[in-house]
């Protein structure tokens, strides 16, 4: 039988994990400034919502105590970082959203389409 804390890992766990995984992803081909600002970003959201879930679903508290780092795969965490990216690099947005996203030109075309079809429906 596992021990496990009845609460949420801290922030800084979070930040943490995500910097990591994200960090790998860009290998150095995202300005560190604009990484990090992301990583901020994304690791506020998520803590965000793990804290709403751990209140929403009480049943569901051990799942929301740690990030699960396929979270970050998830299309509203998608959403987030190219509408991050569109706001503070128009230039380079695709780039980088193909970066870390891990997508090619077809795969982010087709991503960004159905995010419009989202966005607008």
């Amino acid at each position: 039988m596992s021990i496990w804390k009845n609460e949420i890992e801290s922030k800084e766990n979070f930040y943490q994990k995500i910097e990591k995984y994200y960090s790998e992803i860009a290998d150095e081909l995202i300005p560190v400034d604009l990484l990090q600002k992301i990583i901020v970003k994304i690791t506020n959201s998520q803590y965000d919502t793990y804290q709403r879930f751990w209140k929403q679903y009480p049943k569901s508290r051990k799942r929301y105590s740690k990030l699960k780092i396929e979270d970050l795969e998830h299309p509203f965490t998608h959403y987030e970082i190219t509408d991050f990216f569109k706001q503070n690099d128009k230039l380079n947005y695709r780039v980088f959203s193909k970066i870390l996203l891990k997508m090619n030109d077809e795969e982010f075309d087709n991503y960004e389409l159905r995010k419009h079809q989202y966005e607008t429906k």
